[in-house]
């Protein structure tokens, strides 16, 4: 669930001039509490044909619609299955002077990558570019879009569990957080990683590290034990040196990990 302060779009003045979000946790804890809040609703796999939708549910307490869904931001294609979305510039990466605005939200399954306005109504978000699965599959070689995350120097990275033919390792794509033009891959190399999943990042350590789970062909059609004994699932995890973009340390969990 990706949450939006709409009171001032998460910027905030720090010596006569704006940056996006929060110095610290306890920066935002003082924060005033949400008044809504996006969540992504599917109808992919429901047998409805209908697109998926960006919900908009007010979260006040003392509000007549609260716990209700107030809006509804469909997008234009079927069968996204929309997933982990994430911010154009975040507290994570505030070096910019970019105004917290869209919300970069992927299709899993479709491959495409929807960027919605949250901003200039905080209430009706519009989808306001569409990059398609096809245009990030030519200029990248990669697909299925899971988790998206804001990175410092003005761009979004977003993991890919496959690549152009839904095989592993998949990657890391790259979107400049100005205009949304794909840029190409974030790390030319995978330097061993067999598999792509999840990542988070410490700017001031320097590091990243990402998960595994599997290539888009073995898990889209649904879960069978026997792709485990294969080892067509994967069980390790990556540190890497984020600005270097690099693999230095690999962790094997084990087939019980």
């Amino acid at each position: 669930m990706a949450e939006h302060q709409h009171h001032d779009h998460g910027q905030h003045q720090t010596n006569g001039q704006a940056r996006v979000g929060y110095a610290s946790p306890q920066e935002a804890l003082a924060a005033p509490p949400e008044e809504f809040v996006y969540v992504a609703a599917l109808h992919t796999g429901t047998g409805v044909e209908q697109p998926d939708f960006l919900a908009v549910v007010d979260v006040r307490p003392d509000s007549d619609t609260y716990g209700q869904i107030i809006h509804r931001t469909p997008m234009p294609g079927l069968g996204d299955e929309l997933h982990h979305y994430g911010w154009q510039v975040c507290s994570s990466a505030c070096h910019t002077d970019l105004r917290r605005q869209h919300l970069v939200v992927p299709g899993f399954r479709s491959s495409r990558v929807h960027i919605v306005d949250v901003g200039s109504d905080p209430r009706r978000p519009e989808v306001v570019k569409v990059i398609e699965g096809e245009e990030i599959k030519r200029k990248a070689g990669l697909s299925a879009p899971h988790t998206v995350h804001c990175m410092p120097g003005e761009i979004v990275v977003v993991s890919m569990l496959g690549n152009a033919e839904g095989e592993a390792p998949g990657g890391f794509l790259v979107l400049d957080a100005r205009h949304f033009d794909v840029l190409g891959r974030w790390a030319p190399e995978q330097d061993g990683v067999r598999f792509n999943y999840d990542f988070w990042y410490q700017p001031r350590q320097n590091v990243m590290i990402s998960s595994e789970w599997a290539a888009p062909k073995t898990f889209q059609d649904g879960f069978r034990l026997e792709d485990v004994q294969a080892g067509k699932y994967g069980h390790s995890i990556h540190f890497w040196d984020l600005a270097e973009r690099r693999v230095v340390q690999s962790i094997d969990l084990g087939e019980e990990g």
